[in-house]
């Protein structure tokens, strides 16, 4: 994988991408979750890199993509047009973990004669239709809350809930450290700002799967993916022996799925 960027006034964006033998114009495309970044999907490149056009990126406000200025979904958006466009792809299949998943479903409702399959794994929908106004209310006040923790502590409580495995912990401890008490606080203002936003949703013109771990204890992710399930009649897929970031967790079982949904698009 090669580490690249794009520039727009509002700042450096850095992605990840990997030059395959044969030559093709489609990608998968991973968007990682709230404070978390690139990284988050490494055992998923460990075992698709020389199979599949492969990008991960830190979209604004993570990883190494910041100082960012006027961070939004429409501006994330353009970022992420921006870098299929310097890499000449015309076809992606996004793949979304949490936040990454409302990175994925808002790029899609832009920009949907690109996005030819969908894969979320502990997203939930883009569409305020399926929240409590309880459940919206200390989604807006969670930076006002969690900046009273001491940082080392959240960071602590916060890889304990998100993953199982040793492995997946450290891989999101060593994030949050990284990215700092401040940065945490700034990326989640904007995300989940953004979130609460939204208001109709998706339209999906592709083949979608919802996934979520096991053991996601993550608000209630179970339960909206649960009814996203219901009301579109996606598919939905229950990856064992996992937590919110199942991919990381239990990556051979997600790497299965993932593979199974792209030989199907084609």
């Amino acid at each position: 994988m090669v580490k690249k960027h794009v520039v727009s006034s509002r700042g450096t964006v850095y992605y990840w991408t990997n030059e395959i033998n044969n030559s093709t114009d489609t990608a998968i495309v991973f968007c990682h979750g709230l404070t978390a970044d690139h990284t988050l999907f490494d055992l998923q490149v460990k075992e698709l890199e020389n199979k599949y056009k492969i990008i991960t990126w830190d979209y604004a406000l993570h990883g190494d993509s910041k100082p960012y200025q006027d961070a939004s979904f429409a501006n994330i958006n353009k970022d992420l047009h921006a870098i299929l466009s310097q890499e000449l792809i015309k076809k992606i299949v996004l793949v979304g973990q949490s936040a990454g998943g409302y990175i994925a479903q808002s790029f899609t409702k832009t920009y949907k004669e690109l996005v030819i399959g969908f894969i979320g794994i502990g997203t939930t929908p883009l569409d305020e239709s399926y929240y409590k106004k309880s459940e919206l209310f200390w989604i807006k006040h969670f930076t006002s809350i969690v900046k009273l923790y001491p940082y080392n502590y959240y960071c602590k409580l916060c890889v304990k809930s998100v993953a199982m495995t040793d492995a997946a912990r450290t891989s999101m401890y060593n994030t949050l450290v990284k990215l700092g008490k401040q940065g945490m606080l700034d990326a989640a203002g904007v995300i989940y700002g953004q979130f609460l936003k939204a208001k109709d949703g998706v339209e999906f013109c592709c083949p979608v799967l919802i996934t979520y771990g096991e053991y996601d204890k993550t608000g209630y992710v179970k339960r909206y993916c649960n009814d996203w399930t219901r009301r579109t009649g996606y598919p939905l897929k229950v990856i064992k022996n996992a937590s919110h970031n199942a991919n990381y967790d239990n990556h051979l079982e997600f790497n299965q799925l993932l593979i199974s949904f792209v030989e199907a698009l084609d």
